[in-house]
């Protein structure tokens, strides 16, 4: 799964072949009004697996980069989060990152299966690692920067051109809830599908609100700590650890 925004480097691929996920210009690249109506969903809806084999490639791609890509895939694979999985309503957790200590507040109650999908990982250690593969201004005003991040290829030595395309090895179906694409929040990237969010995530450094038209991206959390450093963020800082801080639930 190629993620980025809106986007997808999968539907990137065919106009940069495989793309590392190079950045695409914005807004068109990175909004692209989706051609598939988002599934309905609940909080016990099961998540839906994927399989690396049905990743899709521009024509000219090399055999050796869908072998790798196949490979690597095959390596951070995991199990879908277990449905029994309590969410709280609202979670802290605190991201280590290269640059510095950032605080998130996740909103259970607003977006239950993304903020369960993203525990469950942080949980495994499945951002440990990883490097934020990606920072753009979509508004092109200078005032509409995302740096993203969450893809478990960006750890692995010799995918640099795969980056973008990693994921979990499930998706998760879009959330529609009343959080909007304000300055210092955390979505879900995902490809064209507004069904198929995985591990890779986005922190805005501005506000980007035409991600919230058409069918949109699911923000489930904000920047609450840190936030000095997450507006630091840049293309290839290290996200080094991801730990719970305290979570909460009410009545």
């Amino acid at each position: 799964m190629k993620s980025l925004l809106s986007i997808s480097c999968l539907s990137l691929l065919a106009a940069v072949a495989l793309s590392g996920c190079g950045a695409p210009s914005a807004p068109e690249n990175s909004a692209d009004v989706p051609t598939v109506a988002p599934t309905k969903t609940n909080e016990d809806e099961r998540y839906r697996a994927t399989n690396a084999d049905d990743q899709q490639f521009a024509p000219d791609a090399k055999p050796e980069t869908i072998a790798a890509y196949k490979k690597a895939m095959k390596e951070v694979h995991q199990q879908r989060p277990p449905l029994d999985m309590k969410v709280p309503d609202k979670t802290r957790v605190i991201m280590q990152t290269s640059r510095g200590p950032i605080t998130l507040e996740l909103d259970g109650k607003a977006a239950p299966l993304h903020v369960k999908s993203f525990l469950y990982l942080a949980g495994k250690g499945f951002y440990d690692g990883t490097v934020f593969h990606r920072r753009d201004d979509l508004t092109q005003d200078g005032k509409g920067f995302i740096v993203q991040g969450g893809d478990p290829l960006t750890k692995i030595a010799g995918t640099s051109e795969l980056y973008g395309m990693g994921g979990p090895g499930y998706e998760i179906p879009r959330e529609k809830n009343k959080l909007t694409h304000e300055k210092l929040v955390i979505a879900a990237a995902r490809t064209q599908d507004p069904d198929s969010a995985g591990s890779q995530f986005y922190i805005t450094q501005g506000a980007v609100p035409f991600l919230d038209t058409g069918y949109g991206y699911t923000v489930f959390g904000k920047v609450v700590g840190g936030k000095d450093v997450a507006l630091k963020l840049a293309k290839g800082d290290k996200i080094q650890s991801v730990k719970i801080e305290n979570a909460s639930s009410k009545n």
